[in-house]
């Protein structure tokens, strides 16, 4: 999975345009992070979803938990499914080192997914 880093919105422009900054995903030197996945574990209904993300150029193992949102067919004849994942990193791991106070050293991260499914 590709995100575009410049994507950032969290509802706030001057708070979006200092997450953008070389102070923390630094999105003109690194455009993009990626999450690859290497492992996948069902529990339950939850699924561990273990991988590497690449973050302001550096690459760590991360395990996010995953559940499924909902899946069927929709208006033009296709099927699709909505994912939720989610996990925390610590900034640090990924040379954010801004200093914006201990309870802002670990960030939780949200990826949202709607796949699918392509024609035979």
């Amino acid at each position: 999975m590709t995100i575009n880093t410049n994507s950032v919105d969290t509802n706030h422009a001057e708070r979006d345009k200092h997450l953008r900054s070389a102070e923390f995903l630094n999105v003109s030197k690194f455009p993009q992070a990626t999450f690859t996945s290497t492992e996948v574990k069902k529990e339950g209904e939850k699924l561990n979803i273990t991988g590497n993300l690449t973050l302001n150029g550096v690459t760590k193992p991360v395990t996010l938990e995953a559940k499924l949102l909902g899946q069927g067919d929709d208006p033009w004849g296709g099927k699709r499914a909505g994912f939720e994942a989610a996990g925390k990193i610590h900034l640090k791991d990924f040379n954010i080192t801004t200093d914006l106070g201990p309870a802002s050293q670990d960030v939780e991260l949200i990826i949202s997914v709607e796949g699918v499914q392509q024609k035979a």
